[in-house]
């Protein structure tokens, strides 16, 4: 499907940042309220993108032909 690709990018900048917070953590540096708030995004984005790929939602054969195919869940 068209929009598997950027969702897996946006997966992966996570995936990165999730890396160099967690290397800010282990280094003793503190945690700003940017960094914490960008870690739960961060975290809560892969877990939603995991359900989503386990329960078939990007299969075109998944979405139901009452929803839009090309939409952004929010």
């Amino acid at each position: 499907m068209l929009h598997e690709n950027w969702l897996e990018d946006v997966g992966d900048i996570c995936i990165s940042t999730l890396d160099r917070l967690n290397a800010k953590a282990e280094r003793g540096l503190p945690m700003t309220h940017q960094d914490k708030t960008s870690r739960d995004i961060c975290l809560g984005y892969l877990f939603l993108l995991s359900i989503c790929e386990n329960e078939g939602i990007f299969n075109t054969e998944g979405i139901s032909g009452n929803y839009k195919k090309n939409m952004t869940i929010h």
